[in-house]
């Protein structure tokens, strides 16, 4: 749990400062890219101004005097489109039927101002026609490339070092909620562990009073009531040795899976002929896992248990294990009102009970399907619920 919450800390933290970094980056191009567009219309509005000649004045101080006579020609067409003048300033070589495919290029675009190939266009309207200057936007090209590659590489630089950050922090942020966890998993250890003495006691005193004054209502209320308290105190101190890593091992050795879930499931058989189930066990011959065999019974105990408490009166329990694609599935299925939409995200979550009078009347403490969970993601499996509300449920483990 502390890990999900820290892998969620460091997520959300990344990701905010990922997205700020981005709109940062963005909004530097899209200024520096305007600017540069429009220190380009500038230049070329000069040179339209003046007929197609480079004004020596209109020099960028960070580029040297050079930069007035950047390459650049000039077309005045007629008010029928045709060409009238061309004007060259520096030494660039366009030939006739590139200077009529760029003219007829930028008129086709109906733009005042655009990009074709290596030169911006700039379409500027005289009395007698229209002038069209086009200067070679190569460096402007190029300046806008690297300020990409620069902003860039310096976003990935940032995202990782804030990824970096976020996992230092979450560290502490989640340090508090990591005591308190410990905490509360100490007092539930060992407030299971002295439970059990007295629990032991009241059963024992209840036994002779039984033995002494025969049956009686008082004492059957409290032989149930021990026992469901024996039972939820054992589930907590099975919990609290899961949580425990260091406490708790598992003894692993390869068992037949197969013969597991036959003897655990045809137990129920005489429970289901007396409520008038229907109840199919069909497990694949010759299934092995490695793992801890007594974990994986209680895994079974716990789903078949379950699929007996809330399935439909009358209705059909089945468990299925076989192989597909080199995994072993464990299916138990029942027919009932089933589980929510909604809901199937939580139901393995601890003391979560879906139904709290439902739950309460059968018995239930919201811990059985998180011990499947737990004991499942030991064993390198996943464990999952399937639900046609108001029909069925299916819960399917899957082991390697």
């Amino acid at each position: 749990m502390i890990k999900r919450l820290q892998q969620k800390i460091v997520i959300i933290i990344t990701l905010l400062l990922a997205v700020s970094v981005l709109v940062v980056m963005l909004a530097i191009n899209i200024v520096a890219q305007s600017q540069s567009v429009r220190q380009l219309k500038d230049r070329m509005s000069a040179i339209a101004d003046q007929n197609g000649i480079a004004v020596r004045g209109n020099i960028d101080p960070y580029q040297g005097e050079d930069s007035a006579y950047i390459d650049n020609f000039s077309v005045i067409i007629n008010n029928y489109n045709e060409i009238v003048q061309i004007t060259f300033n520096r030494d660039i070589i366009v030939n006739e039927d590139d200077i009529i495919e760029y003219v007829n290029s930028a008129l086709q675009t109906q733009q005042e101002f655009g990009f074709l190939g290596r030169y911006a266009f700039l379409v500027s309207n005289k009395h007698s026609g229209k002038i069209i200057v086009f200067l070679d936007a190569t460096t402007h090209n190029q300046q806008t490339r690297n300020l990409i590659i620069t902003t860039s590489m310096i976003g990935v630089a940032a995202v990782i070092l804030f990824f970096l950050l976020a996992v230092g922090l979450s560290f502490w942020l989640v340090k508090p909620v990591k005591e308190t966890f410990e905490g509360q998993k100490r007092f539930i250890s060992n407030a299971s562990h002295e439970l059990k003495t007295p629990l032991a006691v009241i059963s024992a005193n209840a036994d002779v009073l039984e033995a002494e004054i025969g049956e009686n209502k008082w004492l059957g209320y409290i032989h149930s009531e021990a026992s469901r308290m024996s039972e939820l105190v054992n589930e907590l101190l099975f919990l609290a040795r899961i949580d425990d890593k260091s406490g708790h091992k598992m003894v692993t050795a390869e068992f037949s899976l197969t013969d597991t879930v036959l003897q655990t499931a045809l137990p129920f058989e005489s429970r289901m002929f007396e409520e008038g189930k229907k109840f199919d066990v069909d497990a694949q011959e010759g299934v092995m896992l490695d793992g801890d065999q007594s974990a994986i019974k209680h895994v079974l105990t716990i789903l078949i248990d379950n699929a007996v408490k809330y399935s439909a009166e009358k209705g059909e329990i089945s468990v299925k294990l076989y192989t597909k694609n080199n995994k072993k599935i464990l299916e138990v299925y029942n027919t009932g009102v089933g589980i929510k939409p909604d809901k199937l995200d939580k139901i393995f979550e601890r003391f979560y009970r879906e139904d709290e009078a439902r739950n309460s009347k059968s018995g239930g403490y919201g811990l059985g399907l998180s011990i499947a969970y737990e004991v499942v993601k030991m064993h390198k499996g996943t464990i999952k619920a399937e639900s046609d509300y108001g029909h069925w449920v299916r819960f399917t483990a899957m082991f390697n």
